[in-house]
This record gives C-alpha cells, structure tokens and sequence, in this order.
C-alpha cells in the first residue's frame, strides 16, 4: 500500500504545471503586486518562475503591445528584480491567457525580453 501512495503522490508531482510547485522570489512577488496594480492588465502570473516568464491578460484593442510589455519590463527592476537576469513578458487577449493557463496556445499580443 505505501509503494502505491508513493507512486500516486511522484505522478501527481510530474503532471502539475511547474508554476504550481514553484515558489516565487520576493522580486517576483513584489512585481506581480505592481503590476496586477496596472489598470489595462486583468491578470499577471510567472508561468515559469524559475525563468523569469510572466504572463499578462489585457483587453485587445487591435494593436501590438510590445510597448506594454516593455513598460512591464520597467517594473521589475522597481520591485527589486537582479540586473543581468534574463525575463520575459508575454502579453495575451484574455481567451488566450486563459487558454495558456490551462496548458493550451495561441498567439501573444506582445512581448519583451529585459535584463
């Protein structure tokens, strides 16, 4: 019976998304709270928080927002984010983000990559 407790709990592990077992830096915590502060963004959380990948939901308007994203880029530094270390910011419509979220694609509105 303990053998297959152990083996349920080691594949339970293996199919949860890496941000569930992950925890956040305090930079990350401290800029995921700036910028859910944003009033164009819906939603923000690190996908991938070991890579420094963050995902934003926004209303479309029918333009890029590289931009945004980049302004994003901006807050990390002001949350207290290491200089040097690779980030990325991926904006998306919120039927996508949803979609991510739930382990589907699609298609980014913007995007930056910041040191």
């Amino acid at each position: 019976m303990k053998h297959v407790l152990s083996i349920t709990i080691g594949l339970m592990l293996l199919v949860l998304p890496a941000d569930a077992v992950e925890t956040l830096k305090p930079w990350q915590e401290k800029a995921l709270q700036l910028i859910k502060q944003e009033k164009k963004v819906l939603d923000a959380r690190w996908k991938m928080p070991s890579r420094n990948v963050l995902h934003v939901a926004m209303k479309p308007d029918g333009t890029r927002r590289d931009g945004f994203a980049e302004y994003l880029c901006m807050l990390f530094g002001d949350a207290g984010a290491p200089k040097g270390e690779l980030k990325s910011v991926f904006i998306f419509d919120p039927a996508t983000y949803k979609a991510y979220l739930e382990g589907g694609s699609g298609r980014h509105m913007g995007m930056a990559i910041c040191r």
